[in-house]
């Protein structure tokens, strides 16, 4: 009788979950309505048993200038956010990155919060020297991007190791005020800190 019902309520959260990601997948087509974008699953790892129908979007870029786009898809129901990664490049690894971040997060929610860092172990990508991200709003896109009903999209932004650290006295908005004044280039993997030592 019971496994009966377990069985039932496991085919609802997983209706749910479908359901949720086609929201997200829309949500993305009426941001990014003449680009193609293609669906990723994670097979590896204890997200497997936790979001077994978490997904990554990767937006195309139409044009060599345009950056590929990376987004998450299966914590939002939980934490009421989903994260993005803006990349020069095509590569695997930021799949494997959101897949990773996103099972940290249902474990330690309150370290992924929006102005938190993240250290991820690695470069973010290969033959960088960044290994933090900050949880940051989505500048380069804008609120039409950020909101999706009740959930947010926060972007993963590469930071140096001495912005890290200037974190640990000083306000995000301060470091963002940097990144202003000297206007970043956020797809350079290695540019030079906005923090000299």
């Amino acid at each position: 009788m019971f496994g009966k019902y377990l069985l039932q309520t496991t085919f609802e959260n997983r209706l749910k979950s479908m359901d949720y990601n086609q929201t997200v997948l829309s949500h993305l087509q009426r941001f990014w309505k003449h680009h193609d974008i293609k669906r990723f699953t994670w097979a590896l790892g204890r997200i497997v048993e936790e979001l077994p129908d978490f997904q990554v979007f990767q937006v195309i870029p139409n044009h060599e200038d345009e950056p590929w786009v990376y987004v998450s898809s299966g914590i939002g129901p939980f934490l009421g956010q989903e994260f993005f990664i803006i990349s020069p490049f095509e590569t695997p690894e930021h799949i494997e990155t959101l897949a990773m971040l996103a099972s940290a997060s249902m474990h330690y929610p309150d370290q992924f919060q929006l102005g938190k860092t993240v250290n991820i172990g690695r470069p973010w990508v290969e033959q960088s020297s960044f290994q933090h991200f900050l949880i940051s709003l989505p500048y380069p896109y804008g609120q039409e991007l950020e909101y999706m009903d009740n959930v947010r999209f926060f972007w993963l932004l590469p930071i140096t190791h001495q912005e890290r650290l200037f974190l640990d006295t000083h306000s995000v908005e301060e470091l963002e005020t940097r990144f202003d004044e000297v206007g970043i280039d956020y797809l350079d993997i290695n540019r030079a800190s906005t923090i000299v030592d």
